[in-house]
């Protein structure tokens, strides 16, 4: 099945004028520089053909007719590779604009959401796979990006410095095989003990966070892993963007995992935002 959608909408990037007729047709965008345009071919052209023409029709010339190429440059090297000056990946929405990937990302968020509910309501509960994972992230960045579901092939680093997250010599999948054989098959874990439910949640979560296994979406993703932990032990899914109330917190609680394995500052947040979830749904439910 496949999870491309073309959903371009005019405020993406807009389209500004076209040269030649017919086949020969081209079209030129708008790119992030004013006055700078770059060329999409037509099997991914975001307007339809009615649309074009009456754009076309009132469109003003260029105040330059300088036409910068396609911000991805080329296909022809792997997905993972291939983002803007400002570090935007190359996605199916063909967008340069940060608030709408992250619009577009938070419908990606609901979406996994669904399918860790669906797996929540089965007879009996899902153990964690890799493959599971996969599944999951595709449904998560799979209308976004080209590269959902795959393991990086790059080196990632978070803000400025050097890369917290180098690519293994081996690649992601040696990793992923490691953190299944000692971590994912020991669920799936249904116990009555709150601190055995969370400490195994904080694990699973810290070690995909020290793999890092996907090029985007690695931090959201270890959260429906572990919303689907606690869910299945009857408590209530935490907001994905929970960490950021408790940011510097969550972030130290990461690194605490990643360099000395220690789960328990991750798994003591995790109980006070399940604390703060089932206050909320008191307050609305009653």
């Amino acid at each position: 099945m496949s999870f491309i959608h073309w959903r371009w909408e005019e405020r993406d990037l807009g389209f500004r004028f076209r040269t030649r007729i017919g086949r020969q047709t081209n079209e030129f965008y708008q790119a992030r520089k004013y006055a700078k345009f770059y060329s999409v071919p037509a099997s991914q052209r975001k307007l339809r053909r009615s649309r074009i023409k009456e754009l076309a029709a009132g469109a003003d010339a260029p105040m330059s007719v300088e036409v910068v190429p396609n911000p991805w440059q080329s296909y022809d090297r792997d997905w993972d590779w291939i983002m803007t000056e400002d570090g935007i990946c190359i996605n199916w929405a063909g967008c340069l604009d940060r608030e709408e990937i992250e619009r577009r990302e938070d419908e990606g968020v609901q979406r996994a959401m669904e399918l860790v509910t669906e797996l929540v309501t089965r007879a009996q509960p899902v153990p964690l796979t890799v493959n599971l994972l996969r599944q999951i992230h595709l449904r998560l960045m799979g209308t976004i990006y080209p590269f959902a579901g795959s393991w990086r092939t790059v080196g990632l680093h978070k803000g400025i410095g050097p890369e917290r997250w180098p690519l293994p010599p081996g690649g992601i999948q040696p990793m992923m095989d490691i953190l299944e054989r000692n971590v994912l098959t020991r669920s799936p874990i249904i116990s009555d003990d709150e601190v055995q439910v969370f400490s195994y949640a904080s694990e699973v979560m810290n070690e995909i966070l020290a793999v890092h296994p996907f090029r985007e979406g690695n931090g959201r993703l270890s959260f429906m892993i572990g919303n689907l932990i606690l869910m299945q032990n009857d408590m209530l899914p935490l907001g994905i963007y929970e960490r950021h109330v408790d940011e510097q917190r969550y972030f130290n609680a990461c690194e605490a995992g990643r360099l000395r394995g220690d789960y328990r500052p991750l798994a003591t947040l995790l109980a006070e935002w399940e604390d703060r979830a089932l206050q909320r749904w008191i307050e609305t439910h009653g």
